[in-house]
């Protein structure tokens, strides 16, 4: 836009200076700098609405990866205390797998056979 077109320097030479004239009457430079400037200024606040836009998703996404750690460390730590509790509560009681293994045992050395065991 701001470049002489070619049809100026070739086909008609003389028209050239109607050219130049017909620019600076309609002040075509400093409205093409003004426009410049205004899709500068839209671009920038395009870049930082962009930039806010991220920013909120991953601030999102920072959150949800944290809350699911907090609920994985709990579930772990209501694992670990519910097999402690299971635990504590089997310690006065007889485990029947064993008692069953045991009554197994006596028996086979009662019939005679050592070698089962």
């Amino acid at each position: 836009m701001l470049d002489t077109p070619n049809f100026f320097w070739d086909a008609e030479p003389t028209l050239h200076p109607l050219y130049a004239a017909v620019r600076e009457y309609l002040e075509i430079k400093p409205r093409i700098q003004v426009l410049n400037e205004r899709c500068r200024v839209f671009l920038d606040l395009a870049e930082i609405l962009s930039d806010s836009i991220a920013d909120t998703k991953m601030t999102r996404i920072t959150w949800i990866i944290i809350i699911l750690i907090v609920l994985s460390i709990l579930v772990t730590c209501s694992e670990v205390f519910l097999r402690f509790g299971i635990l504590s509560t089997q310690k006065g009681k007889p485990d029947p797998a064993a008692i069953a293994t045991a009554a197994a045992a006596v028996q086979r050395l009662a019939s005679g056979s050592f070698t089962e065991l």
